[in-house]
């Protein structure tokens, strides 16, 4: 196994683990107060994109990397409204915030290092 081989296989690694902890975050949160209908229906709409792209994640298919790094967006989004308008809930929402942006760098990461080798240039004839 090369070098680049090796450190992508560390990424893809890191970024499972980054990805259930940030589960692990939402769930813990929204179950803190007790877990409501509404709290269930938000955690089954904001674990969807990470439950989809485990599969492809797992498998490191490249593609849904590219995806999934787009799909960070509502993590972030919900960590920046909620340590705005929530200062009761600045904590988890920055805990929030601070895994969704180790995850969105771990994905382009992996994109960069999983990169294939461009080819040489054709000699001129």
């Amino acid at each position: 196994m090369s070098a680049a081989q090796a450190l992508a296989q560390k990424m893809r690694t890191a970024t499972l683990i980054t990805l259930a902890i940030l589960v692990a975050v939402l769930l813990a949160w929204r179950a803190s107060d007790g877990l409501s209908v509404s709290d269930a229906v938000l955690l089954g709409i904001l674990t969807l994109p990470a439950l989809c792209a485990l599969p492809g994640l797992w498998r490191g298919k490249r593609r849904t990397y590219g995806w999934m790094s787009m799909a960070i967006t509502p993590y972030l989004v919900l960590g920046i409204t909620e340590a705005v308008a929530n200062p009761a809930q600045r904590l988890w929402a920055g805990a929030c915030l601070l895994i969704a942006l180790a995850l969105f760098a771990l994905l382009v990461g992996y994109l960069r290092v999983s990169a294939p080798a461009p080819s040489p240039p054709s000699p001129a004839e």
